[in-house]
């Protein structure tokens, strides 16, 4: 596994949306029927609680959701590899802090805009795939050099951090510690140490925090 010198972390967390198909008073102007809702988890635990702290630890995270709703323009944005380019990206910081009542993101395909209930507002940042884009670019500009086994373990003690894990994280002395693998049918030597730590922080997010881990960022 290779991983770029500069590295940035992207954690996606990928919704369903609901799909409006009657008017409502919670329908926003200029939406049309239907129109989606992407619902936020905010009872405890509070799964956008700890987005928001992921993303203040300087990492990029965002809401990924369908700009479709149909079975078949899934399968014709499949086919031509644009899944993402049809897809909404929210930044938890968007919605800011919450309380643990019921909120959602009402969206329109084609419509630009969107708004957060249940106190609607619209919603100021762009959510379309070239917004998304700006930000990871701004990301990798700023991305200082890393080793690939400090990047690693540095992503899954903020996990264990902000998860609020009792398992022990690595010391200053032995990066290795803390790093416990996934269970396999596989002998751990046959991993590189990179590959070990990096299907680690994979199965971290995803089990604690609901987000698929990408890893992208500068060769120089």
């Amino acid at each position: 596994m290779q991983i770029p010198l500069n590295p940035v972390a992207l954690f996606l967390q990928f919704k369903i949306p609901q799909v409006v198909r009657r008017r409502s008073l919670k329908m926003p102007d200029g939406f049309t029927k239907p129109y989606l809702r992407m619902h936020l988890r905010t009872k405890r635990p509070n799964q956008h609680r700890l987005l928001l702290d992921l993303e203040a630890s300087g990492k990029v995270v965002a809401y990924a959701t369908p700009d479709f709703w149909q079975t078949s323009e899934l399968d014709a944005y499949f086919t031509a590899q644009v899944v993402h380019l049809r897809t909404r990206y929210f930044a938890p910081s968007d919605f800011g802090a919450l309380d643990d009542n019921a909120h959602q993101v009402a969206y329109c395909t084609g419509n630009p805009t969107a708004w957060l209930f249940s106190q609607p507002y619209k919603l100021a940042n762009r959510s379309d795939s070239e917004g998304f884009g700006l930000r990871i670019s701004a990301a990798v500009q700023k991305a200082r050099k890393q080793e690939p086994l400090n990047f690693l373990y540095g992503l899954s003690e903020t996990i264990h951090e902000l998860t609020q894990s009792k398992r022990q994280t690595k010391s200053s002395a032995d990066p290795s510690v803390g790093i416990e693998p996934q269970k396999s049918s596989m002998r751990e030597g046959e991993y590189s140490k990179v590959t070990l730590a990096a299907r680690e922080v994979a199965y971290l997010a995803q089990v604690r925090l609901g987000c698929t881990l990408v890893i992208t960022g500068r060769k120089e």
